[in-house]
């Protein structure tokens, strides 16, 4: 069991902390957020740590 909701999405990443594409656009469905949209604003956010579906820079790109 997870403490919290960050911590089962980190816990689905690889081991280089990368979510697979049909993870990180659940992900996304989940907080009703388009996966692309991460490619029409970064939001401050590594454009490398997003293409490579970084699952902490995913959760901080939605405000976690």
């Amino acid at each position: 069991m997870y403490c919290c909701y960050e911590d089962s999405v980190l816990a689905a990443a690889d081991e280089n902390g990368n979510l697979s594409l049909k993870d990180a656009i659940r992900l996304f469905a989940d907080h009703s957020e388009r996966f692309d949209g991460i490619y029409e604003d970064n939001r401050g956010i590594s454009w490398v740590a997003l293409d490579e579906r970084n699952a902490e820079a995913l959760l901080a790109w939605l405000g976690y």
